[in-house]
Order: C-alpha cells, then structure tokens, then sequence
C-alpha cells in the first residue's frame, strides 16, 4: 500500500493495469484446466456451464481494473467524477450477460445430447427465462436511476392494450405458438395431417409453423390456425392397420367358411401381427357380383415401408388359401338370361 501511494495517479492505473493482466492470465490459465478436467468426465453439462462462465468471468477482472482506475483519476479529471454515478450498471450487466450465457450453454447441451428431451419446449422455456431475466434487470436499472416503476407499467399497460389491437392476429398466433410448446400436440419432426396440409414439422416458431410436404415444398402456416382444425399426427401411431375386403364368387359360397377360418389362423400365426390389437375375418355381404369378406388386422410396425411388404405378403397368402380350397376372386360379370 505504501508503494502505491508513492506513485502518480497514471504509474497506480499503469500497476493496476498489469495486476488485471496478471489475474486475466492467471483467470484464463485455471478456467482452461478446469474445462479440461470437465471434458474427461460422462457428464457434459460442466462444459458448457464452463465454457459459459469463462468470458464474463474474465470481464469482471477487467471492470474492476477500469473501477478502480476511475476512482483513482476522478480527482484529475472532472468528468470521470460524473461517469463513475453510472458505472455500477456495468457489473450488473456482465453477470446478466453470464446468467444468459449459463441459460444458453445448459439449452444446447439439453438438445444435443438429451435425445428424450422435447427440443421445442426446451427451446421456447429458455427464451422465456432468458426475456425475464433481462425484463427484470432493466426494471430494477431504471428504479435505481430513479425513473417511477409504476409509471412504466402503467404506459406499459396503455400501450399494451394499444397494440394488443394493432396486432392481434400476430399476438394470436404467439399464444398458439405458446399452447403448442404446452400442448405439444406435434413436436418437430412428426409427420401431421389435416384437410388442409399434410407434411412434416420442420420448425415451431413464435409466430409460425413450417411444414415440408412430401413434394418437398415448405409452407408456412399460422399458429392460431392449429387452435381451430383438428389435426392428426400419423407418425405417432402405435400400429398400422390392414383393412380389406376380398370377394369370393356366388359358385363359391359353400367354401367360405374354410377359407375364413383358415384365413384368421393364418393371422393368428403371423409374427408381424399385433395379436393384442383386434383381429377381425368375417363374411360380411352379399355384393351385386361377389361374397364380400371383411378383413381387419393391425402389424406391429409402424413403418411405412415394412407395412407394405407385410400386407404384401399377407394378401398374397389369402389368395393362396382362396386358390387351395379351389375358390376364386370375383369379378364385375353379368347374367344374361334370354327366354326363348
């Protein structure tokens, strides 16, 4: 201490200057090994939360250089006497700034490596904390400059109510966009259906939903528009139906009862069948040309690929059975009967 007050004002900033550097240098040197320490182990949420903290940290050792040296120069220099009544903002801001930050890092490592996590409700809960967050700091600067905080909030609601009818479509679809991330009725990914679009969710926005048809064109639709149409999302399902009807002729009509019971063992026995899920074969009318068999069955995937080859082969099965007890498909025909 004795030293310093045996130096001029500009020889204390000069120290002070190189004692920030030395800490700097020594801030960054312990942060780095700590970052290393942290990618050895399994969980990687120290690494971001690191990494975040990493720069602001290092701001404050600076701030703290530039506080002190105003302190030490406001006697020399009239105006710093002045700035130094409005410098207390800024460590307020660098711990906001690495609040935010830490809000960031723990977002990104909760959608790269949470495969579980709903990635659109991850990111719109930030954004939130993240506005409040920043909403209250700027509240708490303009109390403690002395601006009337009931004031604000007061204009805030007028004008609130001002553009709440100047935008309400738009203020609209923000609360669909929220009732979706709350809802989540789709994530991004699924593959939704209404009668008016039919696509994939590429992204969920504040204001809209992006959606690539399976002609690969993107449309961009409304969030309040989701609050109004029922919308089905097919990529969710647990099972894929087969429902068809077979018709066997009239000639055939005493060999139905084979074939049906034939027909269901053979689902009964099929390893791609769902046997806990309905599981229907019946004859079920008596069409113009043809004895129409109901069949109702649910495969135990869900894919849209694999389904196909399984009805594939399913149907090629029936028809089998049908060829084996010496029946045969109907057709459309017609009996003509001509009186002589």
């Amino acid at each position: 201490m004795d030293f310093l007050q045996n130096l001029t004002l500009y020889q204390t900033v000069g120290v002070l200057f190189a004692a920030a550097f030395i800490v700097h240098i020594t801030t960054s040197t312990v942060l780095k090994q700590l970052i290393t320490q942290a990618d050895k182990t399994k969980n990687q949420l120290d690494d971001y939360l690191l990494k975040s903290i990493s720069a602001p940290i290092k701001a404050l050792v600076w701030f703290a250089w530039f506080y002190l040296s105003i302190n030490a120069l406001k006697g020399e220099v009239a105006l710093l006497a002045q700035v130094i009544n409005y410098i207390d903002i800024l460590p307020i801001s660098i711990i906001t700034w690495g609040v935010l930050r830490m809000i960031s890092g723990t977002e990104s490592y909760l959608l790269e490596y949470k495969d579980s996590t709903d990635k659109d409700s991850v990111r719109l809960i930030a954004r939130l904390i993240k506005i409040l967050i920043i909403a209250s700091i700027v509240l708490g600067v303009a109390q403690y400059f002395g601006f009337s905080i009931s004031g604000l909030l007061t204009f805030g609601g007028v004008g609130g109510i001002v553009m709440g009818f100047a935008a309400k479509d738009m203020l609209s679809n923000i609360f669909g966009g929220l009732m979706l991330q709350m809802d989540r009725p789709f994530s991004t990914g699924d593959w939704i259906r209404s009668s008016q679009f039919e696509g994939t969710v590429e992204k969920i926005g504040w204001r809209m939903t992006r959606i690539r048809t399976f002609s690969k064109n993107p449309i961009y639709i409304p969030n309040s528009i989701f609050a109004s149409i029922p919308i089905e999302t097919p990529s969710r399902m647990t099972n894929r139906r087969i429902n068809e009807v077979i018709g066997i002729r009239y000639d055939d009509i005493a060999k139905i009862p084979a074939i049906i019971t034939e027909v269901e063992a053979m689902l009964k026995a099929h390893k791609e069948i769902d046997q806990s899920q309905a599981l229907r074969v019946y004859f079920n009318y008596f069409n113009a040309s043809s004895l129409d068999c109901n069949i109702v069955a649910f495969t135990k995937t869900t894919s849209k690929d694999k389904y196909q080859q399984v009805k594939q082969k399913i149907l090629l099965n029936i028809a089998d059975i049908i060829t084996k007890h010496k029946a045969e498909i109907a057709y459309p025909t017609q009996t003509l009967h001509i009186q002589k």
